[in-house]
């Protein structure tokens, strides 16, 4: 399955910082809302599609009690995109979340009203109006 990512087409997404460690080879090993020692800090987009953004969103306002995941979006490791548990290559965003927690809900509550909008602009109006109601917003 090709996974797909309007970052990857160029277009802007909403991101967000998260310290990440990574080494050639081992790839992926760390990932935290805080400075730790050799971490740098990434911007990881946000997902694109509803179900991830909506779960993140809930975790982000207190909702949820599950974690945020970080993972590699295309196969060159160049995007990493946040993303719920059980997710291939998913690794836990370690620390506490309330630093970030009003940054996170925000850029996904944004992302969901870019989608509205592009699905408005192909006329989709349907679909527009369910991603306009935005995540977390049942």
């Amino acid at each position: 399955m090709e996974i797909g990512h309007p970052a990857l087409a160029g277009e802007v997404w909403p991101v967000i910082g998260v310290r990440v460690g990574r080494e050639a080879g081992r790839g992926l090993w760390a990932a935290s809302w805080r400075p730790g020692p050799f971490v740098v800090l990434e911007d990881v987009v946000l997902p694109c599609t509803w179900p991830e953004l909506e779960g993140i969103a809930r975790i982000a306002v207190g909702a949820s009690r599950a974690r945020v995941y970080v993972r590699e979006l295309d196969a060159a490791g160049s995007f990493l995109v946040l993303c719920l548990r059980g997710a291939p290559g998913a690794l836990r965003v370690e620390g506490p979340l309330s630093p970030v927690a009003e940054l996170l809900a925000g850029r996904a509550r944004a992302a969901a009203l870019h989608v509205a909008a592009v699905h408005r602009a192909a006329g989709r109006t349907g679909q527009a109006q369910v991603w306009r109601g935005g995540p977390g917003r049942s």
